[in-house]
């Protein structure tokens, strides 16, 4: 009696014990026929599901839960003065150091109007070459200034001032 209690609360241990060896286990109980459905007299055999390739088998990487990468900020980082940028090089093959001198600006901003600036295609006035771009407005030194002072051209927006300068 207590075998048969046994399979009542935990057949699956039954099914599992039932494989193994089933001269030790008596088949599960079948459920209560209904009157109009007649009663089989086969017995019942314990065989592993196969509907699915997992079933039954424990799973050897656990499951984590899927994450969303973080979203990239849309505040502009501002730079303060002072701060290299990146470089840029203009037509004449050099290859200038671009920093805010004064104020804040952002570095991708300050790089994107020195290379605009320095397009051939920008149109420039005098022999300064003044520019505006991107609202900045833009200017060269002399080449002899430049190679006094290192300062080849600097932009002013609002009170900020980005500036490219050789590199020493």
């Amino acid at each position: 009696m207590r075998t048969r209690s046994l399979a009542l609360a935990v057949p699956a241990l039954l099914l599992a014990v039932g494989a193994c060896d089933e001269k030790t286990a008596p088949p599960p109980p079948s459920p209560p026929a209904a009157a109009s459905t007649p009663a089989t007299t086969e017995p019942a055999t314990a065989t592993p599901t196969t509907g699915s390739p997992t079933a039954g088998k424990p799973s050897a990487t656990p499951t984590k839960p899927r994450t969303r990468p973080a979203k990239p900020s849309r505040k502009p980082v501002l730079s303060g003065p002072r701060t290299g940028c990146g470089e840029v090089q203009p037509p004449n093959g050099d290859i200038l150091a671009v920093a805010v001198y004064k104020g804040r600006a952002e570095c991708a901003t300050a790089l994107r109007v020195f290379r605009t600036y320095y397009r051939r295609d920008t149109p420039k006035q005098g022999s300064g070459g003044l520019a505006t771009v991107e609202g900045w407005t833009c200017v060269s030194n002399t080449a002899a200034a430049a190679t006094s002072s290192g300062r080849v051209s600097s932009c002013r927006k609002a009170g900020v001032t980005i500036v490219a300068d050789v590199i020493p």
